[in-house]
């Protein structure tokens, strides 16, 4: 028996993983073709690549839950397809013993997939965004124009235009205001470096705001006292999305802490905590499929059948989430509701087909 589980874990888990591959191949592909829309600077078709290759790791996460359902229907399939699960069935092996067989590989794939997401997507994330805004934008580092990255400190804002992991800082610009909320002081900087317990800015236009005038003064250098740290700014370079369980945990308490609204991060710690979950229902969906309405069609049908409840899954997530802001239910729900949702259609069907 242990034979026969080993049979049926390896054929599925090689399904998933050229699943992956196809998918995360294609995905790069666009990926590298809208970069080059964005070639300026010195971030040229060399450095479009290696961004595009950094967030490899990130895209494989994000797929992954369909991946898993399309490679069990693949490998299920394949086997139903050559009647061997027909064998198995007479030789009295159960509908729940080949399902479990189908879950151990895809744990071994979660396991690995919250692995890179906990401890390399992070990182590789910030190298990635750091790189690519300080290869476009030195030039205009002062500039308001793109993105950037904003932070708060009590009354006190921040924007940068560009973050290097090593603790160096392109275009920054810093709004102080008082308790009633009116404009300080302005200070902007090209670059920012972290000297331990604070940080030195390089080249300061340092405008300070009164009533009736204000008064602008050039500085080569000075220095910026705040709690910000190059590992806190951590935070502050990637989204929510991109985040470890951990930091989304500890940022979502911080903004509490400060009185901010930290739905979006808190969105996003149910929906890595309760990945594994969503890709198991996914995955016991996929199997009841396979004993069920999908058991003697095409595979080609079958694929298709898995990309649409995948895009299904992924949309009704995606309007549950602003709909737990909007109408004030806890963000856990939003990926409760699609897990629930399959895991009991899945389970109703595996119990008919058994």
């Amino acid at each position: 028996m242990k034979q026969l589980d080993a049979y049926v874990a390896r054929n599925v888990f090689w399904a998933t993983v050229v699943v992956v591959l196809v998918i995360v191949g294609l995905d790069a592909i666009f990926t590298l073709v809208d970069e080059l829309d964005q070639l300026k600077g010195g971030y040229q078709f060399m450095q479009a690549l290696e961004f595009m290759a950094l967030r490899l790791p990130r895209r494989a996460y994000e797929y992954m839950p369909m991946a898993c359902l399309i490679g069990c229907l693949a490998g299920l399939g394949t086997m139903a397809a050559n009647s061997e699960l027909t064998v198995m069935r007479a030789a009295g092996i159960s509908v729940g013993r080949i399902s479990l067989a189908v879950l151990k590989p895809m744990a071994l794939l979660m396991i690995l997939s919250m692995t890179v997401a906990e401890f390399a997507i992070p990182v590789l994330e910030r190298i990635a965004q750091s790189q690519k805004a300080v290869a476009q934008g030195k030039d205009d580092v002062l500039s308001n124009k793109g993105k950037g990255y904003w932070h708060r400190e009590g009354n006190d804002f921040m924007r940068f235009t560009a973050v290097e992991p090593g603790g160096v800082l392109h275009g920054v610009t810093l709004y102080e205001f008082d308790v009633d909320w009116e404009l300080q002081r302005v200070r902007s900087a090209t670059r920012a470096i972290y000297q331990r317990s604070h940080w030195q800015m390089e080249n300061v236009k340092d405008v300070l705001v009164f009533a009736d005038r204000s008064e602008v003064r050039n500085l080569s250098s000075a220095m910026w006292n705040t709690e910000l740290t190059p590992e806190s700014l951590s935070v502050v370079m990637v989204q929510p999305r991109d985040m470890s369980i951990s930091g989304l945990f500890t940022y979502t308490r911080y903004l509490e802490k400060q009185g901010l609204n930290s739905d979006n991060y808190l969105l996003s710690f149910w929906r890595k905590v309760t990945q594994p979950l969503g890709t198991f229902a996914l995955v016991i969906l996929g199997i009841s499929f396979i004993f069920g309405p999908l058991r003697a069609v095409t595979p080609g049908y079958r694929i298709f059948s898995g990309i649409l409840v995948g895009l299904i899954y992924k949309y009704a997530e995606e309007m549950l989430a602003p709909a737990s802001i909007v109408f004030g239910f806890a963000p856990i729900w939003a990926s409760i509701i699609p897990i629930a949702g399959c895991a009991a259609v899945g389970l109703l069907m595996l119990r008919k087909a058994g």
